[in-house]
């Protein structure tokens, strides 16, 4: 199994490429991959979700400060796109299993 998830919705920890460095170098991550406006549906209240933002940034700036970070360093992505809970598992363990 994968050592971390790398999700839009994250936390805040994954902030910096030393923290990214620090995860590729014990074990794979897998990235689930969601577009924007899904992502911003699904997280309709921001402090409610815990999500962290820097002072005057939005979620539009935050996704894309967070998403090079998770593609540079993802083992594994899974694009979430049309899929449900069950369906994007499925995927993460066919290519675990690659």
């Amino acid at each position: 199994m994968p050592k971390r998830l790398l999700s839009p919705q994250g936390g805040a920890w994954w902030y910096c490429s030393r923290a990214m460095e620090h995860l590729s170098e014990t074990g794979q991550i897998v990235y689930l991959k969601l577009d924007y406006d899904t992502l911003d549906k699904r997280l309709s209240n921001l402090k409610g979700r815990g999500v962290v933002l820097k002072e005057g940034q939005d979620l539009r700036g935050l996704y894309d400060e967070r998403i090079p970070l998770y593609e540079k360093y993802a083992d594994i992505t899974v694009d979430e796109k049309n899929l449900d809970v069950e369906e994007t598992l499925q995927k993460i363990v066919e290519r675990l299993k690659q």
